[in-house]
C-alpha cells in the first residue's frame, strides 16, 4: 500500500480525476493530462498569502 503524500504536495482534484488518478497512476495521469503535479503544489505555495508559513513548516518536516 502507498504511504499517504504530506499535505504541503496535495492538490485539488474533481471526484472522477481523483479516480482516475489511483486508477492509472499518477505517473500515467500527469502524462496523460500534461502536468506535474508536485509543480503545480509548489506553485500553488509560492501564490499562497500563507507561503511564508508553510515554507518554515516545510523545513521542519
Amino acid at each position: 500500500m502507498g504511504q499517504k503524500p504530506h499535505d504541503y504536495w496535495t492538490i485539488s482534484l474533481c471526484r472522477d480525476c481523483h479516480a482516475r488518478q489511483h486508477q492509472v497512476g499518477e505517473t500515467t495521469f500527469e502524462r496523460n493530462n500534461r502536468i506535474n503535479m508536485k509543480e503545480l503544489a509548489e506553485e500553488f505555495c509560492r501564490q499562497s498569502p500563507k507561503r511564508h508559513e508553510i515554507m518554515e513548516a516545510k523545513r521542519n518536516v
